[in-house]
């Protein structure tokens, strides 16, 4: 049986979070947990709300149940949005959450850390964050990986990604296409100083990746290795958008504290800018 925590706001009208649990059968195992989250100042407050939240969710559940789909719901009052949806999924041992994407202005970014990225730094669980498309079975999954980072951190995640986009393309039907990016290096010198380092030339750097690609793929079944030079954000949203993408698959080592506020996520990046879903995994 499959877990999945599907995240409710009760500002929509269409839930993108429960279309995507449609994308399998009513007779697949799956053990679905609707729950819209309600900001509260006090216990009265929200004992008040609660009986109208809950036949609201229920009302909202009711054609999917209709159709055949085991779904159970819950109210959360919370004062951290991320923090509820975390202790929400662990309660029901989620095996992923499902959330609508929510994206921001970079004015919005900086001045504070949004909840979708809260969720990519601190969920342990499989997150796949929902675009406003009608369905994404048939699409080309696009599994985001780093093959050259000499990491282990990052090795080990090209793995989960690999597997959870290969899970994910069996799942939807759907093609699975990689995507690595590259930076050809500039040289930064000191006036009056001479930099003797030997810099790999871009037609070097792109075998390199092409042929480091190709390795940890070479025993699965790809339809097509993508290398993009630049930022990986850049790359990774152009490629999905060149094959038209239903869902980008990418790992993060989710950067907490000054280095995350500073430097910022891949995952999160690619998140501002992807016309299609993002699902984000971690290593166990």
């Amino acid at each position: 049986m499959t877990r999945i925590l599907a995240v409710i706001d009760p500002r929509d009208t269409v839930h993108h979070a429960l279309d995507r649990c449609k994308e399998q059968p009513p007779e697949a195992d799956l053990d679905i947990m609707a729950a819209v989250f309600v900001e509260h100042d006090t216990a009265e407050n929200f004992a008040k709300n609660y009986a109208a939240q809950s036949e609201w969710l229920r009302e909202q559940v009711t054609p999917y149940i209709a159709e055949g789909y085991k779904i159970t719901t819950e109210v959360v009052p919370f004062e951290k949005l991320y923090e509820a949806v975390i202790e929400t999924a662990a309660k029901h041992q989620a095996d992923f959450v499902v959330k609508p994407m929510r994206q921001h202005s970079l004015f919005e970014t900086v001045v504070r850390t949004t909840t979708d990225w809260n969720l990519i730094r601190h969920c342990p669980y499989p997150l796949l964050l929902v675009s406003d498309q009608d369905s994404i079975r048939n699409k080309p999954v696009l599994a985001a990986i780093d093959v050259c980072s000499g990491d282990e951190n990052h090795e080990a995640l090209n793995t989960v990604v690999l597997e959870s986009a290969r899970r994910l393309s069996s799942v939807l039907d759907s093609p699975t296409h990689t995507v690595n990016s590259w930076r050809t290096p500039t040289q930064m010198m000191a006036v009056g100083s001479i930099d003797t380092t030997p810099y790999p030339s871009p037609e070097n750097l792109r075998k390199e990746h092409e042929e480091a690609l190709h390795k940890v793929t070479k025993e699965l079944t790809i339809a097509k290795n993508h290398l993009g030079e630049g930022s990986p954000t850049y790359a990774i949203n152009q490629v999905a958008k060149e094959i038209a993408a239903g869902v980008i698959v990418l790992g993060t080592v989710a950067r907490k504290g000054i280095s995350g506020a500073l430097i910022g996520n891949t995952a999160e990046g690619v998140l501002e800018s992807a016309n299609c879903d993002v699902m984000v995994c971690k290593q166990p």
